[in-house]
């Protein structure tokens, strides 16, 4: 009762949104695995797509920063006679700092090569940007969803 009195009394600041910018990305996880690629590109725009659901995008927001301090890529590989499997998980952690708290998210994303009778080279599984992609999305939704509205 007391939240429909303030919102007919106040309609405009009742259900105004707070708003927010992307203020820095950061890298600090060694990713030794990318080689010289800065997965830097399009995470604005993956966090701004992701914090618009929640919060109004506006240059004059509240500064949001986020922090990529986790790449891992844990592998296991099967082989019997000939057939390969070889399974590649990429983990992704990322840090939201958003009004001096800080909010972490974790993304996965699978890679799978089934090979018969070749070997891949350098026993690595074939790089995919859309793993690191998805991943990206993941940990950033799981991290924005735990900041508050």
């Amino acid at each position: 009762m007391k939240k429909l009195l303030i919102a007919l009394l106040f309609p405009i600041t009742a259900f105004t949104q707070n708003c927010v910018h992307v203020d820095t990305i950061t890298v600090s996880a060694k990713v030794r695995e990318l080689g010289s690629r800065d997965i830097r590109f399009g995470i604005q725009q993956i966090l701004e797509d992701e914090l618009s659901e929640k919060y109004c995008i506006a240059d004059n927001g509240s500064a949001v920063s986020l922090d990529v301090y986790f790449f891992g890529i844990p592998k296991s590989t099967i082989r019997v006679v000939g057939i390969e499997q070889t399974q590649q998980i990429t983990q992704i952690k990322v840090r939201i700092k958003y009004l001096d708290n800080k909010y972490e998210g974790c993304g996965e994303s699978e890679t799978e090569v089934r090979a018969v009778m070749i070997e891949l080279v350098d026993n690595k599984v074939p790089f995919e940007k859309m793993t690191v992609s998805n991943a990206l999305k993941k940990a950033i939704h799981e991290a924005v969803t735990r900041m508050p509205n």
